[in-house]
């Protein structure tokens, strides 16, 4: 196993999964910052679909090419590191996954109830 070869493969994934993060959840935030028309975040939106799962996809192929391929002299290659990083980020991506499908609702008004504006 080449370790600095899965650790790079392991970055595209982590990278992907960001990508997919930013994309999904946080896209109108980011949008704001970089001042985005609402056409351009739709862009932003698209392409970090695009760009995030081609990422994943070129980074699973890179890390098993690297469990394949024969051993090399990578001691001093962590990967913990990024084991745990890549991990927590889809840790993260499910849970705000799951936040999104329950997430309450605003509350419904009741008969004869009125809003102030």
């Amino acid at each position: 196993m080449r370790k600095r070869t899965v650790k790079t493969g392991f970055n595209l994934i982590l990278a992907g999964v960001v990508s997919l993060i930013l994309a999904t959840f946080y896209h109108v935030h980011v949008a704001r910052l970089l001042f985005l028309s609402p056409g351009g975040e739709t862009i932003f939106v698209i392409l970090g679909f695009l760009l995030g799962g081609a990422a994943a996809c070129i980074g699973i192929l890179v890390a098993l090419a690297g469990m394949l391929l024969g051993s090399a002299k990578d001691h001093d290659v962590r990967l913990s590191y990024t084991v745990i990083l890549l991990a927590s980020a889809l840790v993260i991506y499910f849970f705000l996954s799951y936040l999104s499908i329950t997430g309450t609702e605003p509350p419904m008004l009741e008969p004869g109830e009125t809003i102030t504006i």
